[in-house]
């Protein structure tokens, strides 16, 4: 909708104007605005509010009409690796099968443009699930790519130095396999350190850098340490997997000293607010005060705790955690038999397993203002406040997942998800309307897509078998 300016009008002229909006705002009150307006100005936010109050002060150049859908940050996820994005339905759906094809198989099979074909399809999966950021781990050969492919999507994303590890017999599986294409040494690792850090030169890029170690049992101290240093001096997080199953804990315990690995790192320095540890799915009771008192960050996937059994041999800490005041986050770390917007009801269902509670006015603060933290940008994303990017979510009250619309949180966290999803907006401009995004063919990309993970399969001689017979 265009509006023309009229004569008087002492208003000020913003680019977009979004109306009639339920807005969950999520700034440090959490306000709620049931008739709400933001004014957006190039790729920022001027203005959050009433609508009565929004419309007084500004004149939209176009003029959104959200008709009383719900309005919200764009969500963030701390743990995409999008170069095994396209491995769902070949990777098995039982951890248990033996011999069968697995991520280190996947990787050592990808070549050049394959990164590039992944990255867009999980791109515009976050997008259709109202996603705006991804934090990848440094599991992607060619950064490049991926940051190409996401800013030709329009998402915003912080991509790290890939395979940095050290250590190769600490239990860590992915390690041998991929020894040829990402040898494990220290000369490497600290030779590639900080290498993608140059993105964060310009404030206007969408695509930034940040630390990243492997971990789960792949690295040294000392390449800690290294690691440390480098985030510290750049302002940017270190990310690192850590305590994924009982057995990996336990090696780790021991290659660090004997004790909890959560408390030597507290007495070794080795933990700060910059710290953001991948999974945790094993945190023992002298690990909780750490965690707390270094103000780090957690990615949670309870989506990975059940798929691989671990909750049947240790419960979960998260809900705990979260109820004292940890920054908890959510990642979709590689989609197995889920996707962006699955995790917040997995996450809910597992702390009710275990006699636990996560409201889903946490959960909604875990994927937007605790996940901006958790990747370093909580200055920038993750609530609708003047002088913040303009990543925005529009949903539409026209899905039946909608109804009842008496409790907005519950029934957005809970039900639609993809379905209600209805304009994206990255830095004010609009990234993803009526089902499609603006900046790419949708139909190319999920043909490219297909293409790309049949030709990695066949490179890998592999054939994904069903127990039912295919008829030719």
């Amino acid at each position: 909708m265009v509006v023309e300016r009229r004569d008087g009008d002492t208003r000020t002229t913003c680019d977009i104007l979004i109306v009639n909006a339920w807005i969950l705002s999520m700034d440090a009150r959490r306000t709620i605005y049931p008739a709400g307006a933001v004014a957006i100005n190039g790729p920022t936010i001027a203005a959050v509010g009433p609508e009565r109050d929004v419309s007084r002060g500004y004149r939209g150049r176009r003029v959104i009409d959200a008709r009383g859908g719900v309005v919200h940050p764009g969500f963030v996820d701390g743990h995409c690796h999008v170069s095994i994005h396209l491995g769902r339905g070949s990777v098995p759906d039982d951890p248990g099968v033996k011999n069968g094809f697995g991520y280190g198989d996947w990787f050592n099979h990808l070549e050049d443009g394959d990164e590039y074909v992944q990255a867009q399809c999980a791109a515009v999966e976050m997008l259709r699930n109202g996603y705006t950021f991804f934090l990848e781990p440094g599991t992607a050969f060619d950064p490049d790519a991926v940051a190409e492919a996401a800013e030709a999507v329009g998402v915003r994303g912080s991509v790290a130095d890939p395979f940095l590890w050290d250590v190769p017999d600490g239990g860590n599986q992915l390690v041998a396999p991929m020894s040829r294409r990402a040898p494990c040494g220290r000369e490497r690792a600290l030779g590639l350190l900080g290498q993608q850090l140059w993105r964060n030169k310009d404030e206007s890029r969408r695509i930034r850098g940040h630390v990243a170690l492997y971990g789960s049992g792949s690295q040294s101290e000392e390449l800690m340490r290294a690691a440390n240093a480098c985030a510290d001096e750049n302002r940017v997080v270190m990310n690192m997997h850590h305590n994924f199953t009982p057995e990996q804990a336990e090696r780790d315990d021991k290659r660090f000293g004997g004790g909890h690995t959560l408390v030597t790192f507290a007495e070794k320095e080795l933990i700060g607010r910059r710290s953001a540890f991948v999974h945790m799915n094993v945190i023992r009771d002298d690990e909780l005060q750490p965690i707390l008192d270094s103000g780090m960050s957690l990615v949670w996937q309870p989506g990975n705790y059940m798929f691989y059994g671990i909750h049947g041999r240790s419960r979960t800490r998260m809900p705990e955690l979260i109820a004292r005041g940890a920054n908890v986050t959510f990642g979709v770390d590689a989609a197995k038999v889920w996707t962006f917007g699955d995790l917040e009801l997995i996450g809910y269902l597992v702390a009710r397993q275990t006699g636990q509670y996560l409201p889903t006015e946490k959960i909604l603060e875990m994927r937007t203002v605790d996940g901006a933290r958790a990747v370093g940008l909580e200055h920038a994303i993750g609530s609708l406040e003047p002088g913040k990017r303009a990543d925005v979510v529009i949903r539409s009250q026209a899905a039946p997942e909608t109804v009842p619309a008496v409790n907005p949180v519950q029934e957005l966290l809970l039900g639609g998800q993809a379905t209600t999803v209805d304009t994206v907006l990255v830095d004010g401009e609009i990234v993803w309307r009526d089902g499609r995004p603006t900046r790419v063919d949708l139909d190319a990309v999920t043909a490219a897509g297909r293409a790309c993970a049949r030709s990695v399969l066949k490179r890998a001689g592999y054939t994904p078998r069903s127990t039912w017979p295919m008829a030719t």
